[in-house]
Parts: structure tokens; sequence; C-alpha cells
């Protein structure tokens, strides 16, 4: 055996020592492990679509935060009409007096429809009714968001005017619906942001054991990388040696036969 074959037999085995050191990875071709180059590969899929689900979920918990602090101002916004109401209902107003409380009325109503007209996510409106579900893809399901109506039509208050004291009792009763509807509808916003907040805990728990699983399968084991690379260098000195030494002696026994 020529000392060229033996540098390159060894070659070959100290080449994919060097690969597995400098990258990390102890399988970086199929040929170094077909099977387990295949679990990896399905790993690393699962764990990229693990990674996009939770940005799903992420981006469907900040459309819920977005309706849901408009739901608060919108809320408030109630609240201060319900109080005009009662006010325009005491008689001891004049009907110029009440005109007066009805243009601060019918401004808060025009101010819950800019609103819910200014409320949306990545250009989808939330809370028109144009866009009542929007779908949060989670990888193997989906999850279903829906979003209330909240428009002043919607809540049943267009039309409401307190320029009376039966007109501001009656837009006192539609308010004090509205104000139940929407502590409903902002109750469900919240039930669908735990949801989401659940699944996101349970990706990132796949995702953890996924990805520990792809480590202890395709990681490099340093101490054991390095042993063997060890090994090959002292195999491959001793062979050259052992080779440099036998050719050494046919050398020796050329010479005493040619003299």
């Amino acid at each position: 055996m020529s000392i060229d074959s033996i540098s390159n037999y060894n070659a070959t085995t100290y080449t994919s020592l060097q690969q597995s050191l400098a990258s990390g990875s102890r399988i970086n071709t199929s040929a170094d492990d077909a099977a387990g180059k295949a679990v990896v590969t399905s790993l690393t899929t699962q764990i990229g679509q693990q990674d996009i689900a939770t940005r799903n979920a992420n981006d469907g918990i900040s459309a819920l935060q977005i309706a849901d602090s408009t739901g608060e101002n919108i809320g408030n916004q109630l609240l201060r009409l319900g109080e005009l109401a009662t006010q325009a209902q005491n008689g001891t107003y004049s009907d110029a007096q009440r005109q007066t409380l009805n243009q601060e009325f019918q401004q808060g109503l025009q101010a819950i429809n800019q609103y819910v007209g200014q409320t949306s996510f990545n250009g989808i409106n939330l809370l028109d009714g144009s866009q009542n579900t929007l779908s949060i893809g989670l990888g193997d399901s989906t999850n279903a968001l829906t979003f209330p109506n909240l428009t002043t039509n919607a809540q049943g208050l267009n039309g409401l005017d307190i320029t009376s004291a039966t007109n501001a009792s009656n837009a006192y009763s539609s308010i004090t619906t509205a104000l139940e509807n929407l502590s409903t509808s902002r109750s469900q916003l919240g039930a669908q942001q735990n949801g989401l907040a659940s699944s996101v805990e349970n990706l990132a728990t796949q995702n953890v054991n996924a990805q520990s699983s792809r480590s202890q399968i395709n990681d490099t084991d340093y101490a054991k990388a390095l042993a063997q690379l060890s090994k090959q260098q002292v195999l491959e000195q001793s062979s050259v040696a052992m080779q440099a030494q036998s050719n050494q002696n046919r050398s020796n026994v050329l010479q005493l036969l040619q003299s």
C-alpha cells in the first residue's frame, strides 16, 4: 500500500471530523447519517412552522388589543352621553339649554364612529362590521377571531337626540343597552386574547422540545469528535511512519544487493 492511498483514506475521515467541529453539526450530509438527516429535516420544518404560528398568534393578540382599546374609548364616550341624557331629562332645563346639551351629544355620537373608522390592523378595519372574523393560522389548526360591530347604527344609537325630556329618556335607555352590549363584546375580546396567549405558550413549549430533540440528534459532541480527530491523526502519522520505515528497509536491502 502506498503512502498516497493511506493519506487519502485518512483525509476523508479527518475532513468529516473537521466539518463536524467547524459547523457544530454532527450531520452535514446525508452520508453522515441518512436516517438522522431525515429526522433533523422534519424537526427543522416543524420548528419553522411553529415560529410562524407563534407570530400569527401574536398578530391576532395585537388586533384584539387594538379593538379592545377602542372599546374602552367608546365605553367612556357612552358614559358621557349617558350623563348628558340624564341631565337633559331634568325639568329645570329649557329647550334652548337642551339644544346646547344635544350639540355635545351629537358630537359624541360622531366621535364613536370616528373611533370605529380609525380602528384597523394591517389595513383591515376591525369594528365597522366589514370584517367580523379573522382566521389565525396556528399550524395544524386555525383560530377564528370574532369582532363586534360598534358603529352607532349597529348599537342602535343612530337618530337619538336629547332635545326634549322624553327624547332624553329614550336616549338614556338606548345608551344603557349599548353599554351592556359593549361590556359583553369586550369580555369576548378578552377571552379570545387569553385563548391565543395559551396557544402561544403551547407553541413555545413544543418549539423548545423540538429544538432539544434536533440538538440531541444533530449537534456535535465536541469531546467525542476531538478524541476521534486525535485518534485519526495518530493513526495517520503512525501509518505514514510505518510505511516510511518499510520503504527505508527496502532501500537498505537493495543497497546490500547492489554492493
